[in-house]
């Protein structure tokens, strides 16, 4: 139980919020619409429209009172409205925003709404999380640069939303040129630093994972798709052991002893088990798919492991 009480006191703060939004935006929506909107009841919503009247928002209804249809007066709707950060929120935001490398799309986006939510917000905790700015920075190598392809994510993102296909431009690596096709993309992924968009091509039967960075053009078309139910991302994320997605096997790898605390720092994948074996080396299995990138990154390990 104890869980679940800060999940539903967070779906109601975010309740509470957007009703606020949208009656500051003019809107009228009844109480029978919103409930629709947040898959609740309607006596849920007229309790979000008391604590809204209780915290001082003057939300008014119909002439007899009755809040079916809320709204706020013409005056008040005019006013902006500080935004109360807490000191762990102005922090979370900063840090992500540092934590986005400088070639990750949408960055210069991210900077100026955090430096606009800086400048909003109100409360004496602020001024840690402005400085975190200047004490946090890193760098990743071998990176790529998705700066060119807003646009692109955002085509891709409104076909997930409105299930519909796309006609695509896609060069793989080695072909001179690109290849158009039709495509229903599921997802986008980041996996470790790089983007990618799963689904599915007019001609394949199995699950495509496309790198972002190697499309040319995305057109929305007016074909819906259906999801296929097979497809399951819990199950892929449980096996996979990177991109590539495969049968999973089980890998069993013992390393050497001088390598075992850096071994057992990490969780290299979900299913991992660890063993100490009596002559001090640690040994590591687990059950994965994706042949390439796991010989890959053993082969990284040098002689300090035994597969």
């Amino acid at each position: 139980m104890a869980t679940g009480i800060p999940a539903r006191r967070d779906k109601q703060i975010i309740r509470v919020l957007t009703l606020l939004r949208t009656l500051k935006e003019g809107g009228r929506p009844t109480v029978h619409t919103l409930a629709a909107r947040f898959h609740t009841r309607r006596e849920t919503i007229y309790r979000d429209l008391k604590v809204l009247q209780q915290a001082g928002y003057p939300v008014t209804g119909d002439s007899a009172g009755c809040l079916s249809r809320p709204t706020l007066p013409a005056d008040f709707r005019a006013t902006s409205l500080p935004l109360a950060f807490t000191k762990q929120e102005l922090a979370a935001l900063t840090w992500a925003t540092r934590q986005a490398g400088s070639r990750q799309p949408f960055r210069g986006g991210i900077e100026g709404a955090l430096l606009k939510l800086q400048g909003m917000a109100a409360g004496p905790d602020t001024r840690l999380a402005r400085e975190l700015t200047g004490v946090f920075d890193g760098w990743s190598r071998g990176e790529k640069d998705y700066t060119a392809h807003q646009e692109i994510i955002l085509q891709l993102v409104e076909a997930i939303v409105a299930t519909r296909r796309c006609f695509v431009q896609y060069q793989a690596p080695g072909r001179p040129a690109p290849k158009s096709f039709r495509f229903e993309p599921y997802r986008l992924l980041a996996i470790q630093d790089l983007l990618y968009c799963v689904g599915k091509g007019t001609y394949h039967d199995s699950l495509m994972s496309l790198a972002i960075d190697r499309f040319h053009a995305v057109t929305l078309t007016e074909e819906p798709f259906t999801v296929d139910p097979k497809f399951d991302l819990t199950q892929y994320k449980a096996e996979a052991f990177g991109v590539v997605w495969g049968t999973p096997m089980t890998v069993v790898l013992r390393f050497r002893p001088d390598q075992a605390p850096y071994v057992r720092e990490r969780e290299w994948h979900p299913t991992q088990r660890l063993r100490t074996l009596r002559d001090g080396r640690l040994e590591l299995t687990f059950r994965a798919g994706g042949t390439f990138e796991i010989t890959r990154w053993i082969l990284g390990w040098g002689d300090a492991v035994e597969v």
